[in-house]
């Protein structure tokens, strides 16, 4: 049996299935905490940026292996219920570098907070709930 055929044959779908999954897929797919919407996966710098430009925003720079990135996640889908004026935003840091290294990410979870498309100095690094709460209060007033 020629194996090498069987070989290219394969490396040729899995060419073709990565080329078409880079091309065709959503620029931004959204997942449900709670009965809010949250945006997440934006997949370039021009849809975070979008995303950002306006309004009281919260962004949530996460890792799916992060740990502590797993377990503030219900709690942050009860703060988008509890301030429905501010967009939440995730963003898979293993899926959007750019935009993490462009952020200066260096841990995970860590939450840049925006108001009126200018984002705060301070940030929230960790699983800090109360400090979290707190900067969200003073972006939606």
């Amino acid at each position: 049996m020629d194996y090498s055929r069987i070989i290219l044959a394969l490396a040729v779908y899995i060419a073709i299935r990565l080329i078409y999954n880079r091309f065709f897929s959503s620029p931004a797919a959204a997942t449900m905490h709670g009965k809010k919407q949250i945006t997440k996966n934006t997949q370039s710098p021009v849809i975070y940026k979008a995303l950002t430009s306006s309004g009281p925003v919260v962004v949530d720079f996460f890792a799916t292996w992060c740990g502590p990135c797993k377990a503030i996640a219900p709690i942050v889908g009860k703060l988008s219920e509890t301030y429905p004026n501010v967009r939440f935003i995730q963003v898979d840091v293993d899926k959007v570098r750019s935009v993490a290294q462009e952020m200066n990410i260096r841990a995970m979870p860590t939450f840049v907070l925006y108001k009126d498309g200018q984002p705060l100095e301070k940030r929230v690094v960790g699983g800090n709930v109360r400090e979290l709460e707190e900067m969200i209060k003073s972006i939606s007033a």
